[in-house]
């Protein structure tokens, strides 16, 4: 992190402390005045931080007294004052609607989600679910201090002051999911206000985080439904069409397949959005193992490589299925990602059984000749394939390599 997202963190901090600490002093917990007022030093020190980001947000000039003209940045100011210590020095005690004032530093905590914002590689679910368990407890501690303040109902404030609040929380968490147990209810008009006020604020509280969430939840199984939709219109597809069972039954394959290795999406559909840069930078991070092995490919360079990444088209053949055959026109490359190739002389004798990280058809690139061999697979296989016209247009804006390309041809001809 850099020293503003260090600043954004303290201060955000210090809205969490403040709103915890100051609703507990105010229903009559009396710490030590020297405790007191150095918490009184730390919201200071948190309000500068507030004050000096305000400014570093907004951009705008503190030595022009205009700057200075904000709601926001005028409560920052407020909460810079010791009051605690001034109390004390001029009353000699601390008054209780000062330290209210206080408490409005609290209100910086909702800048959770801005500074969530600046981490890139934060997960969605992460994002979503750290401001529900910073605020959450917050607002119930805020409010189960409130119904202290008024008396706790029926339940009476207990000598016990932990007790007292251990049973404040609890009507508080009955009070915002639902309209409260019975066992602890309101008894005078502040109160039964105060639990009406908290009941309506528990409907969109509540009701934000249910639906977040079942949001979360939702997201977390969309693959799954993505692919089940899929099957159900096939299979109407199917049925609608009379198609034969067998046929019908390489086709579920092929959709299990696809769910098993995939999650229902194939590669291209996921990244096509993406740069040409970064998609080729991250095909050259799945495929480097593959490169590596691609003996006319060593001498090339990471330029070279990654302009070449982003030429290779992935495809799946099904078990069975032809990649190519015998005496057809060679015309690419292709990587075997996953699965097995079996490659069939034409006499039908199979001369290779070539597994993940293999290639195959390299003489394609190298001239023109037609295919000599089948290549079939014989499970399902993930291949990239990289075409003759992709790899001259990249290699055109090579020269040297080229030429080594060329060389390998005449070796390999000889």
């Amino acid at each position: 992190m850099n020293r503003i997202q260090y600043l954004r963190l303290t201060s955000i901090a210090g809205a969490f402390l403040v709103g915890f600490w100051l609703p507990i002093r105010l229903i009559g917990f009396s710490p030590p005045m020297t405790l007191e007022i150095v918490f009184d030093f730390m919201i200071s020190l948190v309000s500068i931080i507030n004050i000096y980001l305000y400014f570093n947000d907004s951009k705008k000039d503190p030595r022009n007294w205009r700057s200075w003209g904000s709601v926001s940045l005028g409560l920052d100011v407020v909460c810079l004052l010791p009051l605690s210590l001034f109390a004390f020095v001029v009353f000699d005690q601390t008054i209780e609607w000062l330290l209210l004032l206080n408490l409005l530093t609290a209100r910086h905590i909702r800048h959770i989600r801005p500074f969530l914002d600046q981490f890139h590689s934060l997960q969605p679910i992460a994002y979503r679910l750290i401001p529900i368990f910073v605020m959450l407890p917050l607002l119930v501690h805020i409010i189960a201090c409130g119904w202290i303040a008024l008396g706790s109902g029926t339940a009476g404030n207990d000598p016990d002051q932990i007790l007292t609040y251990v049973k404040s929380v609890y009507w508080t968490f009955t009070t915002l999911t639902t309209v409260g147990y019975g066992d602890i209810s309101a008894k005078t008009i502040p109160q039964m206000l105060y639990a009406c006020g908290i009941q309506v604020v528990g409907v969109g509280v509540f009701g934000f985080i249910l639906s977040n969430v079942a949001g979360l939840l939702a997201r977390s199984d969309a693959a799954r439904e993505h692919h089940m939709d899929n099957l159900d219109k096939i299979e109407n597809f199917m049925k609608q069409h009379k198609t034969p069972d067998e046929l019908r039954a390489r086709i579920r394959s092929y959709y299990h397949y696809m769910w098993t290795n995939k999650k229902g999406y194939r590669d291209e559909s996921l990244i096509e959005g993406l740069p040409a840069k970064i998609q080729s930078e991250l095909f050259l991070h799945i495929n480097q193992p593959i490169i590596q092995k691609v003996s006319f490919l060593k001498n090339a360079g990471p330029e070279l490589i990654e302009d070449l990444m982003s030429e290779l088209k992935p495809r799946v053949f099904v078990p069975g299925e032809k990649i190519f055959k015998a005496g057809d026109s060679g015309d690419s490359l292709y990587f075997i990602q996953s699965g097995n190739v079996e490659i069939i002389s034409r006499e039908g004798k199979t001369l290779a059984n070539l597994a993940e990280g293999a290639f195959f058809g390299e003489m394609a690139l190298l001239s023109n000749s037609p295919r000599n061999a089948t290549a079939q697979a014989s499970q399902f296989c993930d291949i990239f394939a990289l075409h003759r016209k992709s790899f001259d247009k990249v290699t055109l804006a090579y020269p040297e390599f080229r030429k080594h390309i060329e060389e390998v041809m005449s070796r390999r001809s000889t």
